[in-house]
């Protein structure tokens, strides 16, 4: 749970110049470690589970593969590893356009309904590059309950995934619905439930998050809902994390969604993030993406 935040961190420093080389050290062994304790949890029969055990948990596993597909953007990933996950992920799937579901549960990881955990593993698919003819069903079935659904999760997770799917027409459909749910505060409301089962303000900063991830690959017209969605992401860290851990991770996939998109006007925020032995990572987050030493401040030096 420490490791997914420090992953996206490392994204952040390693596009950005500024940031002290003993940082981005410190970072990577810490990456190496994490990266080695996870992969110790995979089921004998492929798969992952909170403790190594036989069978795996789809939706864990799914969780896994994006951390795992998002890290290799900064460290070596044992591609064969990646490979068999997949196949394992794809070999769940119902036959009805959804995932066979492991019962056992940890904390709320688990518990989620049928719909938002089929469409979150499905995201994950093909966030982690799994081609879109491989999942026809999958996306169709998705499909249909997200354009039907009054779940704002729901929906950003299938705006999300119909983008990826090269279905134009009804990602910006869901977008746009997204956008007559964003509140006067910018953050987007009617989120029912997520995959960790989160409500209150980690419910918010979830379905906020995947928004923004929406808004930016869609349409240019959403660049007011963004920029009002992300004043209020900034606005929620507290004591160094956006919330839970789910909800940090999808506010720092959105943050370095929004960095990298062009001609965005970034504040001067300090935004940071909780990670293990890195308590806190302030990052500047800059128009011209550069980012000054002198606001990179952390136990890392």
């Amino acid at each position: 749970s420490t490791t997914y935040p420090l992953v996206m961190a490392q994204q952040y420093f390693l596009s950005h110049q500024g940031v002290s080389p003993e940082k981005i050290r410190k970072a990577a062994g810490l990456l190496e470690q994490g990266y080695e304790k996870l992969t110790g949890f995979e089921s004998e029969n492929n798969g992952y589970e909170w403790f190594g055990g036989d069978p795996g948990h789809e939706a864990l596993t799914a969780y896994g593969l994006m951390q795992f597909h998002e890290m290799k953007e900064v460290m070596p990933v044992d591609r064969s590893m990646l490979e068999r996950t997949e196949k394992w992920l794809l070999s769940r799937r119902d036959g009805n356009g959804g995932f066979l579901r492991n019962e056992r549960a940890l904390d709320s990881f688990g518990r989620a309904p049928a719909p938002t955990t089929n469409a979150y593993i499905l995201w994950t698919l093909l966030e982690s590059g799994t081609a879109p003819v491989e999942l026809s069903r999958e996306i169709g079935h998705v499909k249909k309950i997200s354009l039907q659904s009054e779940d704002s999760y729901i929906r950003a997770l299938g705006a999300n995934i119909l983008f990826l799917a090269h279905d134009g027409k009804n990602a910006l459909s869901l977008a746009s619905g997204l956008a007559a749910s964003q509140e006067k505060n910018g953050a987007v409301g009617g989120g029912k439930t997520t995959i960790t089962c989160s409500g209150g303000d980690s419910l918010k900063i979830e379905t906020t998050s995947l928004a923004v991830l929406a808004w930016l690959r869609i349409d240019g017209r959403f660049a007011p809902n963004v920029e009002s969605a992300m004043k209020w992401l900034f606005e929620r860290c507290k004591n160094g994390r956006f919330g839970s851990t789910q909800s940090t991770i999808l506010a720092l996939k959105a943050i370095n969604a929004y960095d990298k998109a062009p001609s965005r006007r970034i504040p001067e925020v300090s935004v940071w993030s909780w990670t293990a032995g890195l308590s806190a990572i302030p990052f500047l987050l800059r128009k011209n993406r550069k980012a000054r030493s002198n606001c990179l401040t952390s136990p890392l030096q």
